[in-house]
Protein backbone atom coordinates (compact mmCIF):
# COMPACT_ATOMS: atom_id res chain seq x y z
CA UNK A 1 0.00 0.00 0.00
CA UNK A 2 1.17 3.55 -0.76
CA UNK A 3 2.55 5.68 2.04
CA UNK A 4 0.82 8.99 2.72
CA UNK A 5 3.41 10.41 5.12
CA UNK A 6 3.88 13.35 2.74
CA UNK A 7 0.20 14.21 3.17
CA UNK A 8 0.51 14.20 6.96
CA UNK A 9 3.52 16.50 6.64
CA UNK A 10 1.62 18.88 4.34
CA UNK A 11 -1.30 19.04 6.77
CA UNK A 12 1.05 19.91 9.63
CA UNK A 13 2.70 22.56 7.44
CA UNK A 14 -0.69 24.08 6.62
CA UNK A 15 -1.63 24.23 10.28
CA UNK A 16 -5.15 22.84 9.82
CA UNK A 17 -7.07 20.36 11.91
CA UNK A 18 -8.09 17.03 10.42
CA UNK A 19 -11.72 18.16 10.52
CA UNK A 20 -10.93 21.29 8.53
CA UNK A 21 -8.99 19.28 5.93
CA UNK A 22 -11.75 16.68 5.70
CA UNK A 23 -14.47 19.31 5.22
CA UNK A 24 -12.47 21.09 2.54
CA UNK A 25 -11.77 17.84 0.70
CA UNK A 26 -15.33 16.49 0.70
CA UNK A 27 -14.79 13.57 3.09
CA UNK A 28 -15.44 12.66 6.70
CA UNK A 29 -12.79 12.99 9.38
CA UNK A 30 -12.89 9.22 9.87
CA UNK A 31 -12.28 8.56 6.17
CA UNK A 32 -9.37 11.02 6.13
CA UNK A 33 -7.82 9.42 9.19
CA UNK A 34 -8.02 5.92 7.69
CA UNK A 35 -6.66 7.24 4.40
CA UNK A 36 -3.62 8.84 6.02
CA UNK A 37 -2.89 5.62 7.89
CA UNK A 38 -3.13 3.53 4.71
CA UNK A 39 -6.20 1.63 5.95
CA UNK A 40 -8.21 2.18 2.74
CA UNK A 41 -7.14 -0.23 0.02
CA UNK A 42 -8.76 1.61 -2.91
CA UNK A 43 -9.06 5.31 -2.06
CA UNK A 44 -11.41 7.48 -4.10
CA UNK A 45 -9.42 9.24 -6.82
CA UNK A 46 -11.85 12.17 -6.61
CA UNK A 47 -11.30 12.58 -2.86
CA UNK A 48 -7.52 12.20 -3.24
CA UNK A 49 -7.44 14.86 -5.93
CA UNK A 50 -9.51 17.24 -3.78
CA UNK A 51 -7.16 16.64 -0.84
CA UNK A 52 -4.07 17.39 -2.94
CA UNK A 53 -5.70 20.52 -4.34
CA UNK A 54 -6.49 21.83 -0.83
CA UNK A 55 -2.91 21.15 0.29
CA UNK A 56 -1.51 22.80 -2.87
CA UNK A 57 0.18 19.56 -3.88
CA UNK A 58 0.51 18.14 -7.37
CA UNK A 59 -1.80 15.17 -7.78
CA UNK A 60 0.15 12.16 -9.06
CA UNK A 61 -1.74 10.91 -12.09
CA UNK A 62 -1.45 7.39 -13.42
CA UNK A 63 -1.37 7.08 -17.19
CA UNK A 64 -4.49 5.36 -18.45
CA UNK A 65 -4.56 2.82 -21.22
CA UNK A 66 -7.23 3.94 -23.67
CA UNK A 67 -8.74 1.84 -26.43
CA UNK A 68 -11.29 2.48 -29.16
CA UNK A 69 -13.63 0.33 -31.27
CA UNK A 70 -15.22 1.67 -34.48
CA UNK A 71 -18.31 0.24 -36.13
CA UNK A 72 -21.75 0.76 -37.66
CA UNK A 73 -23.34 -1.88 -35.41
CA UNK A 74 -26.09 -2.32 -38.00
CA UNK A 75 -27.05 -4.42 -36.19
CA UNK A 76 -25.09 -5.05 -33.01
CA UNK A 77 -24.35 -8.78 -32.78
CA UNK A 78 -22.47 -11.18 -30.51
CA UNK A 79 -19.32 -10.88 -32.64
CA UNK A 80 -19.22 -7.16 -31.81
CA UNK A 81 -19.89 -7.96 -28.16
CA UNK A 82 -17.03 -10.46 -28.02
CA UNK A 83 -14.65 -7.91 -29.57
CA UNK A 84 -15.72 -5.21 -27.12
CA UNK A 85 -15.51 -7.48 -24.07
CA UNK A 86 -11.99 -8.55 -25.04
CA UNK A 87 -10.96 -4.93 -25.65
CA UNK A 88 -12.39 -3.51 -22.43
CA UNK A 89 -10.50 -6.11 -20.38
CA UNK A 90 -7.18 -4.87 -21.82
CA UNK A 91 -7.59 -1.13 -21.21
CA UNK A 92 -8.62 1.23 -18.45
CA UNK A 93 -11.01 3.10 -20.71
CA UNK A 94 -12.70 1.88 -23.88
CA UNK A 95 -14.55 4.14 -26.30
CA UNK A 96 -17.05 2.67 -28.75
CA UNK A 97 -17.65 5.02 -31.66
CA UNK A 98 -20.75 4.18 -33.68
CA UNK A 99 -20.74 5.66 -37.18
CA UNK A 100 -24.00 6.69 -38.79
CA UNK A 101 -25.00 8.01 -42.21
CA UNK A 102 -28.76 8.31 -42.76
CA UNK A 103 -28.56 7.74 -46.53
CA UNK A 104 -26.30 4.70 -46.24
CA UNK A 105 -28.23 3.33 -43.27
CA UNK A 106 -31.51 3.63 -45.16
CA UNK A 107 -30.04 1.65 -48.05
CA UNK A 108 -28.83 -1.04 -45.65
CA UNK A 109 -32.31 -1.29 -44.15
CA UNK A 110 -34.08 -1.51 -47.51
CA UNK A 111 -31.78 -4.36 -48.55
CA UNK A 112 -32.24 -6.19 -45.24
CA UNK A 113 -34.80 -8.51 -43.65
CA UNK A 114 -35.46 -6.06 -40.81
CA UNK A 115 -39.14 -5.49 -40.04
CA UNK A 116 -38.49 -1.89 -38.94
CA UNK A 117 -35.65 0.54 -39.48
CA UNK A 118 -33.60 1.26 -36.36
CA UNK A 119 -33.02 4.93 -35.63
CA UNK A 120 -29.68 6.32 -34.49
CA UNK A 121 -31.11 6.37 -30.97
CA UNK A 122 -32.14 2.71 -31.30
CA UNK A 123 -28.59 1.71 -32.21
CA UNK A 124 -27.14 3.75 -29.36
CA UNK A 125 -29.63 2.09 -27.03
CA UNK A 126 -28.47 -1.37 -28.13
CA UNK A 127 -24.94 -0.49 -27.07
CA UNK A 128 -25.89 1.40 -23.92
CA UNK A 129 -28.16 -1.38 -22.69
CA UNK A 130 -25.68 -4.13 -23.47
CA UNK A 131 -22.76 -2.48 -21.67
CA UNK A 132 -24.55 -0.45 -19.01
CA UNK A 133 -22.89 -2.30 -16.11
CA UNK A 134 -19.34 -1.81 -17.41
CA UNK A 135 -18.27 1.63 -16.30
CA UNK A 136 -15.03 1.75 -18.29
CA UNK A 137 -16.98 1.59 -21.58
CA UNK A 138 -18.11 4.86 -23.16
CA UNK A 139 -20.47 5.08 -26.16
CA UNK A 140 -20.34 7.79 -28.85
CA UNK A 141 -22.08 8.50 -32.17
CA UNK A 142 -20.10 9.88 -35.11
CA UNK A 143 -21.76 11.43 -38.17
CA UNK A 144 -20.28 9.93 -41.35
CA UNK A 145 -22.69 11.71 -43.70
CA UNK A 146 -21.11 12.46 -47.06
CA UNK A 147 -18.13 10.16 -46.56
CA UNK A 148 -17.43 7.37 -49.00
CA UNK A 149 -18.73 4.05 -47.68
CA UNK A 150 -16.34 1.48 -46.24
CA UNK A 151 -13.87 0.21 -47.42
CA UNK A 152 -13.16 3.43 -49.39
CA UNK A 153 -12.67 7.02 -48.25
CA UNK A 154 -10.00 6.43 -45.60
CA UNK A 155 -8.50 9.92 -46.01
CA UNK A 156 -11.75 11.80 -45.43
CA UNK A 157 -12.95 9.45 -42.71
CA UNK A 158 -9.69 9.53 -40.76
CA UNK A 159 -9.62 13.35 -40.83
CA UNK A 160 -13.18 13.43 -39.54
CA UNK A 161 -12.65 10.83 -36.82
CA UNK A 162 -9.45 12.58 -35.63
CA UNK A 163 -11.33 15.85 -35.20
CA UNK A 164 -14.19 14.04 -33.46
CA UNK A 165 -11.94 12.22 -30.99
CA UNK A 166 -10.05 15.43 -30.22
CA UNK A 167 -13.32 17.23 -29.49
CA UNK A 168 -14.44 14.40 -27.18
CA UNK A 169 -11.08 14.15 -25.39
CA UNK A 170 -10.44 10.63 -26.71
CA UNK A 171 -6.74 9.85 -27.15
CA UNK A 172 -6.47 6.10 -27.76
CA UNK A 173 -3.35 4.00 -27.44
CA UNK A 174 -4.90 1.06 -29.27
CA UNK A 175 -7.62 0.37 -31.82
CA UNK A 176 -9.39 -2.96 -31.50
CA UNK A 177 -10.92 -4.71 -34.51
CA UNK A 178 -11.55 -8.14 -36.02
CA UNK A 179 -10.82 -6.93 -39.56
CA UNK A 180 -7.18 -7.75 -40.39
CA UNK A 181 -7.24 -5.58 -43.53
CA UNK A 182 -8.07 -2.48 -41.45
CA UNK A 183 -5.00 -2.66 -39.20
CA UNK A 184 -2.50 -1.14 -41.70
CA UNK A 185 -5.07 1.52 -42.67
CA UNK A 186 -5.50 2.63 -39.05
CA UNK A 187 -1.74 2.83 -38.60
CA UNK A 188 -1.24 4.78 -41.83
CA UNK A 189 -4.10 7.25 -41.41
CA UNK A 190 -4.39 7.58 -37.62
CA UNK A 191 -0.92 6.57 -36.47
CA UNK A 192 -2.41 4.20 -33.90
CA UNK A 193 -1.50 0.55 -33.46
CA UNK A 194 -4.25 -2.01 -33.89
CA UNK A 195 -4.98 -5.10 -31.80
CA UNK A 196 -6.68 -7.86 -33.79
CA UNK A 197 -9.30 -9.89 -31.94
CA UNK A 198 -10.32 -13.21 -33.51
CA UNK A 199 -9.64 -12.07 -37.11
CA UNK A 200 -10.24 -15.60 -38.42
CA UNK A 201 -13.63 -15.73 -36.66
CA UNK A 202 -12.75 -19.00 -34.96
CA UNK A 203 -14.82 -18.16 -31.88
CA UNK A 204 -17.64 -15.96 -33.24
CA UNK A 205 -18.15 -16.46 -36.97
CA UNK A 206 -20.76 -13.83 -37.78
CA UNK A 207 -21.15 -10.50 -39.56
CA UNK A 208 -23.77 -7.76 -39.71
CA UNK A 209 -24.35 -8.48 -43.40
CA UNK A 210 -25.20 -12.12 -42.67
CA UNK A 211 -27.75 -11.12 -40.06
CA UNK A 212 -29.32 -8.40 -42.21
CA UNK A 213 -29.75 -10.88 -45.05
CA UNK A 214 -30.91 -13.94 -43.11
CA UNK A 215 -31.67 -13.16 -39.45
CA UNK A 216 -33.49 -16.40 -38.65
CA UNK A 217 -30.55 -18.52 -39.72
CA UNK A 218 -28.27 -16.57 -37.37
CA UNK A 219 -30.85 -15.91 -34.66
CA UNK A 220 -28.60 -16.98 -31.77
CA UNK A 221 -26.06 -14.30 -32.69
CA UNK A 222 -28.59 -11.47 -32.27
CA UNK A 223 -28.74 -9.84 -28.79
CA UNK A 224 -32.08 -9.61 -26.99
CA UNK A 225 -32.15 -5.82 -27.38
CA UNK A 226 -31.82 -6.16 -31.17
CA UNK A 227 -34.15 -9.09 -31.90
CA UNK A 228 -37.38 -7.01 -31.94
CA UNK A 229 -36.16 -5.39 -35.18
CA UNK A 230 -36.26 -8.80 -36.89
CA UNK A 231 -39.25 -10.42 -35.18
CA UNK A 232 -42.21 -11.05 -37.50
CA UNK A 233 -45.50 -9.88 -36.02
CA UNK A 234 -48.73 -11.72 -36.76
CA UNK A 235 -52.03 -10.20 -35.63
CA UNK A 236 -55.12 -12.41 -35.44
CA UNK A 237 -58.35 -10.46 -35.88
CA UNK A 238 -62.01 -11.26 -35.84
CA UNK A 239 -65.28 -10.31 -34.29
CA UNK A 240 -66.69 -11.63 -31.04
CA UNK A 241 -66.45 -15.40 -30.69
CA UNK A 242 -64.48 -15.82 -33.91
CA UNK A 243 -61.95 -18.09 -32.21
CA UNK A 244 -59.00 -15.69 -32.45
CA UNK A 245 -57.80 -16.12 -28.85
CA UNK A 246 -57.74 -19.89 -29.19
CA UNK A 247 -55.96 -19.56 -32.51
CA UNK A 248 -53.29 -17.28 -31.02
CA UNK A 249 -52.67 -19.80 -28.24
CA UNK A 250 -52.35 -22.72 -30.65
CA UNK A 251 -50.03 -20.86 -33.02
CA UNK A 252 -47.77 -19.60 -30.23
CA UNK A 253 -47.51 -23.15 -28.93
CA UNK A 254 -46.46 -24.80 -32.17
CA UNK A 255 -44.05 -22.01 -33.14
CA UNK A 256 -42.59 -22.08 -29.61
CA UNK A 257 -42.87 -18.35 -29.08
CA UNK A 258 -44.62 -15.59 -27.17
CA UNK A 259 -48.02 -14.03 -27.67
CA UNK A 260 -49.81 -10.84 -26.69
CA UNK A 261 -53.22 -11.45 -25.25
CA UNK A 262 -56.19 -9.15 -25.71
CA UNK A 263 -55.72 -6.47 -23.07
CA UNK A 264 -59.37 -5.42 -23.31
CA UNK A 265 -60.46 -8.55 -21.47
CA UNK A 266 -57.99 -7.91 -18.67
CA UNK A 267 -59.14 -4.30 -18.46
CA UNK A 268 -62.81 -5.26 -18.24
CA UNK A 269 -62.05 -7.68 -15.41
CA UNK A 270 -59.69 -5.38 -13.43
CA UNK A 271 -61.54 -2.08 -13.92
CA UNK A 272 -65.15 -2.90 -14.73
CA UNK A 273 -65.92 -5.87 -12.52
CA UNK A 274 -65.82 -8.28 -15.45
CA UNK A 275 -68.85 -6.77 -17.21
CA UNK A 276 -68.34 -5.07 -20.59
CA UNK A 277 -71.61 -3.13 -20.23
CA UNK A 278 -69.69 -0.60 -18.09
CA UNK A 279 -67.33 0.33 -20.92
CA UNK A 280 -67.32 3.98 -21.99
CA UNK A 281 -65.51 6.19 -24.47
CA UNK A 282 -62.76 7.23 -22.04
CA UNK A 283 -61.72 3.60 -21.55
CA UNK A 284 -60.52 2.97 -25.08
CA UNK A 285 -57.27 4.95 -24.93
CA UNK A 286 -56.36 3.09 -21.74
CA UNK A 287 -57.11 -0.23 -23.41
CA UNK A 288 -54.93 0.77 -26.38
CA UNK A 289 -52.02 1.73 -24.10
CA UNK A 290 -52.28 -1.52 -22.17
CA UNK A 291 -52.47 -3.53 -25.37
CA UNK A 292 -49.36 -1.82 -26.77
CA UNK A 293 -47.44 -2.78 -23.63
CA UNK A 294 -48.54 -6.40 -24.05
CA UNK A 295 -47.39 -6.31 -27.69
CA UNK A 296 -44.01 -4.71 -26.90
CA UNK A 297 -43.24 -7.25 -24.18
CA UNK A 298 -44.19 -10.21 -26.36
CA UNK A 299 -42.11 -8.90 -29.27
CA UNK A 300 -39.02 -8.37 -27.09
CA UNK A 301 -38.92 -12.00 -25.97
CA UNK A 302 -40.28 -13.66 -29.10
CA UNK A 303 -38.67 -16.55 -30.91
CA UNK A 304 -38.57 -15.13 -34.46
CA UNK A 305 -42.35 -14.62 -34.67
CA UNK A 306 -44.98 -13.31 -32.26
CA UNK A 307 -48.76 -13.73 -32.27
CA UNK A 308 -51.04 -10.91 -31.23
CA UNK A 309 -54.64 -11.37 -30.16
CA UNK A 310 -56.55 -8.37 -31.55
CA UNK A 311 -55.04 -5.28 -33.16
CA UNK A 312 -55.78 -1.61 -32.70
CA UNK A 313 -58.20 -1.54 -35.64
CA UNK A 314 -60.35 -4.03 -33.74
CA UNK A 315 -60.24 -1.87 -30.61
CA UNK A 316 -61.32 1.09 -32.74
CA UNK A 317 -64.09 -0.97 -34.31
CA UNK A 318 -65.46 -1.86 -30.86
CA UNK A 319 -65.27 1.80 -29.86
CA UNK A 320 -67.20 2.86 -32.94
CA UNK A 321 -69.76 0.09 -32.54
CA UNK A 322 -70.34 0.79 -28.85
CA UNK A 323 -69.86 4.58 -28.67
CA UNK A 324 -70.82 5.67 -32.16
CA UNK A 325 -67.48 7.42 -32.82
CA UNK A 326 -63.79 6.68 -33.22
CA UNK A 327 -61.11 7.54 -30.68
CA UNK A 328 -58.17 9.69 -31.94
CA UNK A 329 -55.64 8.04 -29.62
CA UNK A 330 -56.59 4.58 -30.83
CA UNK A 331 -56.18 5.86 -34.40
CA UNK A 332 -52.67 7.04 -33.52
CA UNK A 333 -51.88 3.53 -32.31
CA UNK A 334 -53.22 2.06 -35.56
CA UNK A 335 -50.80 4.29 -37.46
CA UNK A 336 -47.88 3.43 -35.14
CA UNK A 337 -48.28 -0.36 -34.98
CA UNK A 338 -48.19 -2.09 -38.35
CA UNK A 339 -47.93 -5.87 -38.38
CA UNK A 340 -46.16 -8.12 -40.87
CA UNK A 341 -49.14 -10.41 -41.29
CA UNK A 342 -52.76 -9.69 -40.42
CA UNK A 343 -55.11 -12.67 -40.41
CA UNK A 344 -58.83 -11.92 -40.32
CA UNK A 345 -60.92 -14.87 -39.12
CA UNK A 346 -64.38 -14.95 -40.58
CA UNK A 347 -67.02 -14.67 -37.87
CA UNK A 348 -68.71 -17.95 -38.82
CA UNK A 349 -68.02 -20.13 -35.79
CA UNK A 350 -70.56 -21.01 -33.06
CA UNK A 351 -71.22 -18.20 -30.57
CA UNK A 352 -69.51 -18.50 -27.15
CA UNK A 353 -70.31 -15.94 -24.43
CA UNK A 354 -67.43 -13.94 -22.88
CA UNK A 355 -66.73 -11.14 -20.40
CA UNK A 356 -65.78 -8.51 -22.99
CA UNK A 357 -68.84 -9.15 -25.14
CA UNK A 358 -71.71 -6.75 -24.71
CA UNK A 359 -74.00 -8.33 -27.27
CA UNK A 360 -75.03 -11.33 -25.21
CA UNK A 361 -76.21 -14.12 -27.47
CA UNK A 362 -75.71 -11.71 -30.41
CA UNK A 363 -77.77 -12.18 -33.52
CA UNK A 364 -76.16 -13.37 -36.72
CA UNK A 365 -77.03 -10.02 -38.24
CA UNK A 366 -75.07 -8.12 -35.54
CA UNK A 367 -72.04 -10.36 -35.93
CA UNK A 368 -72.02 -9.86 -39.71
CA UNK A 369 -72.43 -6.11 -39.28
CA UNK A 370 -69.40 -5.91 -36.98
CA UNK A 371 -67.34 -8.09 -39.32
CA UNK A 372 -68.24 -5.82 -42.24
CA UNK A 373 -67.24 -2.76 -40.21
CA UNK A 374 -63.92 -4.38 -39.31
CA UNK A 375 -63.21 -5.12 -42.99
CA UNK A 376 -64.12 -1.56 -43.93
CA UNK A 377 -61.81 -0.07 -41.31
CA UNK A 378 -58.92 -2.31 -42.36
CA UNK A 379 -59.34 -1.10 -45.92
CA UNK A 380 -59.62 2.55 -44.84
CA UNK A 381 -56.30 2.22 -43.01
CA UNK A 382 -54.58 0.56 -45.95
CA UNK A 383 -53.99 -2.69 -44.07
CA UNK A 384 -53.59 -5.80 -46.22
CA UNK A 385 -55.00 -8.92 -44.58
CA UNK A 386 -55.44 -12.63 -45.22
CA UNK A 387 -59.06 -13.74 -44.96
CA UNK A 388 -59.54 -17.14 -43.31
CA UNK A 389 -63.14 -18.31 -43.72
CA UNK A 390 -62.91 -22.08 -43.25
CA UNK A 391 -65.68 -23.33 -40.96
CA UNK A 392 -63.86 -26.43 -39.71
CA UNK A 393 -61.59 -25.75 -36.71
CA UNK A 394 -58.74 -27.96 -37.87
CA UNK A 395 -58.82 -26.72 -41.47
CA UNK A 396 -58.85 -23.15 -40.23
CA UNK A 397 -55.88 -23.86 -37.97
CA UNK A 398 -53.88 -25.47 -40.78
CA UNK A 399 -54.60 -22.50 -43.06
CA UNK A 400 -53.20 -20.10 -40.45
CA UNK A 401 -50.13 -22.29 -39.99
CA UNK A 402 -49.56 -22.22 -43.73
CA UNK A 403 -49.80 -18.43 -43.85
CA UNK A 404 -47.26 -18.05 -41.04
CA UNK A 405 -44.87 -20.55 -42.58
CA UNK A 406 -45.09 -18.69 -45.86
CA UNK A 407 -44.25 -15.43 -44.06
CA UNK A 408 -41.27 -17.00 -42.30
CA UNK A 409 -40.10 -19.06 -45.25
CA UNK A 410 -39.85 -16.13 -47.62
CA UNK A 411 -37.35 -14.45 -45.31
CA UNK A 412 -35.44 -17.43 -43.90
CA UNK A 413 -34.54 -18.96 -47.23
CA UNK A 414 -36.28 -22.21 -46.35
Amino acid sequence: MSSFEYLKHAIRQKGCTLQQVADASGMTKGYLSQLLNAKIKSPSAQKLEALHRFLSLEFPRVEKRVGVVFGKFYPLHTGHIYLIQRACSQVDELHIIMGYDETRDRELFEASAMSQQPTISDRLRWLLQTFKYQKNIHIHAFNEEGMEPYPWGWDVWSAGIKAFMDSEGIFPDQIYTSEASDAPQYLEHLGINTVLVDPDRTFMNISGGQIRENPFRFWDYIPTEVKPFFVRTVAILGGESSGKSTMVNKLANIFNTTSAWEFGREYVFSHLGGDGRALQYTDYDKIAIGHSQYVDFAVKYANKVVFIDTDFVTIQAFCKANEGREHPFVQAMIDEYRFDLVILLENNMPWVAGDFRRSGSSSERERKAFQAQLVSMLQENGIVYAHVDETDYDTRFLRCVSLVRQLMGEESGQ
